[in-house]
């Protein structure tokens, strides 16, 4: 049985990774520095994940469930796809904004072999919020026959460069250009 106890403790570890992870990379965060950063013994970190390993696939899934979370967390299936794709665009963009460790970290992990180390069934489980949401549009004729994969990689690809263009600090992003992102974005997919 998990205790309140048990959350705060697995949460200061994943805490504890990310920050490390976000400061030095997978291979320079020993497990040691993660328990002094999480004030847990490393014997408590093993007790939950047999190995750093396990411990960054579990925060990869953790992460990237939460994430999903916010960014579905405004969606009102009532309203017209359209409004429900803009919202969705933009609290993507501007949750990963306001959460630029978890969002690198998403990135990183992704792009690293780490990603050959979850289940099959984890990656699509995790995919499956955006896969139904888009492909509902799809079926519904609302945009166009893209190919599910290809339609995610458009739309999330797009968000991740407009993410990492405003953490760059290079462009000042105004709502006024977030709303032309949109657009362009919904432009490309939406059903002529």
């Amino acid at each position: 049985m998990n205790t309140v106890k048990d959350f705060d403790k697995k949460e200061a570890i994943f805490q504890a990774t990310l920050e490390l992870i976000s400061k030095h990379g997978f291979h320079s965060s020993p497990m040691s520095e993660v328990a002094k950063k999480a004030n847990v013994a490393a014997g408590t970190i093993y007790h939950y994940f047999k190995s750093k390993d396990e411990l960054i696939c579990a925060l990869y899934v953790y992460k990237r469930e939460k994430s999903i979370q916010n960014i579905f967390k405004n969606d009102d299936p009532s309203k017209p796809f359209k409004d429900r794709f803009r919202s969705f665009y933009l609290q993507m963009i501007n949750y990963y904004y306001t959460n630029p460790k978890e969002f690198y970290f998403l990135e990183q992990f992704m792009n690293s072999p780490y990603i050959s180390m979850l289940q099959k069934e984890d990656i699509v489980r995790l995919e499956q919020p955006i896969y139904d949401f888009l492909r509902k549009a799809v079926f519904t004729q609302v945009v166009r026959d893209i190919p599910p994969k290809i339609l995610i990689a458009m739309v999330t690809g797009s968000a991740s460069s407009l993410i990492k263009l405003r953490l760059s600090g290079e462009f000042l992003m105004t709502s006024s250009d977030l709303e032309m992102a949109f657009f362009t974005c919904w432009d490309g997919i939406k059903k002529p």
